[in-house]
């Protein structure tokens, strides 16, 4: 991949932002699309509410894994040509282990995503055999999907755009860094639910589910967009490449 990105000479950047941004609105797709029947989604936890939903709206639920797809596979272009832009003047091996937590992101979107197409047809394929096959086999798609895949791919995402937004700031591009504030929200809840999660108990937990989910759900495709706009406006892209002395 990186190779093909660097026969595109100067256009390569511009294609990995635009790779972002499409990245953004497919990620921003994927919950306008699952939640767009309102109250008739139900509770996503509850097997019952979700074979309901997959019963009168299986193909948003597909459409919204599709979504998810696409977005993994834009974000393999984006990470690999923000990689090779922050490469090309200054090696740093803490932003080679961020691109790793993007391509990581990437990997968990696709997966999580096929997941959801299969879902619209298997699980209710096998609630006709069994009602508590059924509900278990959503919970399995839950669990793996929405809870783990989805998860780790929000966690690895969020922890890429504050680093791709400190190298673009580091290179004079500071804007995307005002941005990065809503995963940076997203990283302190996962990991203070983590590593504290009697203290997290405590806290007034609507308000800070409701904020997470914002930041998770608009604000991290928010980031990812204007880090897109950084690297494909050819302004941007100049002081990118004027900012820091060659080195290694």
């Amino acid at each position: 991949m990186s190779t093909s990105l660097e026969r595109l000479g100067p256009r390569r950047e511009a294609v990995g932002g635009a790779a972002l941004v499409a990245a953004a609105i497919a990620l921003l797709g994927t919950s306008v699309l699952e939640f767009a029947p309102g109250e008739a989604r139900g509770d996503g936890d509850n097997p019952a509410d979700s074979l309901r939903y997959l019963a009168r709206f299986g193909d948003l639920y597909s459409y919204s894994g599709l979504a998810l797809v696409a977005a993994g596979v834009a974000l393999v272009v984006g990470v690999v040509a923000v990689h090779a832009l922050a490469r090309e003047r200054r090696r740093s091996l803490g932003f080679d282990v961020a691109s790793i937590f993007g391509l990581l992101a990437a990997g968990c979107f696709v997966v999580g995503g096929v997941m959801r197409m299969q879902a619209n047809g298997t699980v209710p394929h096998i609630q006709t055999l069994d009602q508590k096959w059924g509900e278990s086999a959503y919970l399995v798609v839950q669990i793996a999907g929405t809870q783990g895949l989805l998860s780790t791919g929000i966690f690895a995402l969020c922890s890429w755009l504050v680093a791709a937004s400190i190298v673009l700031a580091r290179r004079g591009v500071r804007w995307p860094a005002v941005v990065a504030v809503f995963p940076v929200i997203v990283l302190l809840v996962l990991v203070g639910d983590l590593l504290a999660p009697s203290l997290a108990a405590r806290l007034p937990g609507e308000g800070v589910f409701f904020i997470y989910i914002a930041a998770a759900l608009f604000g991290m495709p928010a980031s990812c967009a204007v880090v897109g706009m950084a690297v494909l406006l050819p302004r941007s892209r100049a002081k990118t490449h004027a900012a820091l002395p060659v080195g290694r």
